[in-house]
């Protein structure tokens, strides 16, 4: 702290001390946040670019489990065993991962984006447990993020994904739908019409982006309709969530 004739001598200086400052700031409580929402609602893709965009980690079930294999800790050699025999990962195992990770140091000093919990399996603990749990965290959510989407819509987004075998990767009804391709185009042709600025660029950003009409057919051929995706099957998970999760969250 300065002196009280560094004060008088320089009135318009900054009279805190920085490193105080510094320290005080380390030692804060970092941002927390939870994204919850129906199945299919987009949890985890948000999730995802408020932990890019806040500095925070993402957690989420898939991600930790993955983490965990990767870093051959004892929770990932668990694993591992129970994948090469054939077997799920029990829900205990994911819950006591996720715990785990949210108690680490790292997300004591970044914070968390968590999602995909509580999750809809009661397998272990219900719904109620889980919130429980939440509420008990050493470090509490400071935000909740509630994705509010109408069933009719979140059914019809579902069941027009298509997943590829290969890398796993998931892709929007806009991605491969032929139709929807060209009705996308045309609207973006006709409004390109009427904005006649910037055409040049645009042109160049879309033949670089343009993709080999055969390899773009053969990699259509290869997507596939996961079992959850199946309308019926959507539609009888949004009813679970509905039962289950949406009176306790509210």
């Amino acid at each position: 702290m300065a002196s009280q004739e560094e004060k008088q001598t320089r009135p318009f200086a900054d009279i805190f001390d920085e490193d105080e400052a510094e320290k005080s700031f380390l030692l804060s409580k970092p941002t927390c946040l939870i994204v919850l929402g129906k199945p299919g609602s987009g949890k985890k893709t948000l999730a995802k670019k408020l932990a890019q965009t806040w500095k925070c980690i993402f957690i989420e079930a898939l991600e930790v489990i993955q983490t965990n294999i990767n870093e051959e800790t004892e929770f990932g050699l668990k694993c591992q065993e129970l994948l090469f025999k054939g077997q799920n990962i029990p829900e205990e195992l994911v819950t006591e991962m996720i715990l785990k990770k949210i108690e680490s140091p790292e997300v004591a000093h970044f914070g968390y984006v968590l999602s995909g919990f509580p999750s809809l399996s009661e397998e272990c603990m219900t719904v109620s447990q889980q919130i429980e749990k939440i509420k008990n965290l050493k470090l509490k959510p400071d935000i909740l993020i509630n994705i509010k989407c109408s069933d009719y819509d979140l059914c019809q987004r579902i069941s027009g994904q298509r997943q590829h075998p290969d890398s796993g990767q998931v892709y929007q009804r806009n991605q491969w739908d032929p139709d929807v391709i060209k009705k996308h185009k045309k609207e973006k042709d006709k409004y390109e019409e009427k904005n006649e600025e910037g055409e040049e660029e645009e042109e160049q950003e879309e033949e670089e982006t343009a993709e080999d009409p055969l390899k773009m057919s053969e990699f259509l051929n290869q997507l596939v309709q996961r079992p959850e995706d199946i309308l019926e099957n959507a539609e009888e998970r949004i009813g679970t969530y509905k039962d289950i999760m949406l009176r306790p969250i509210e």
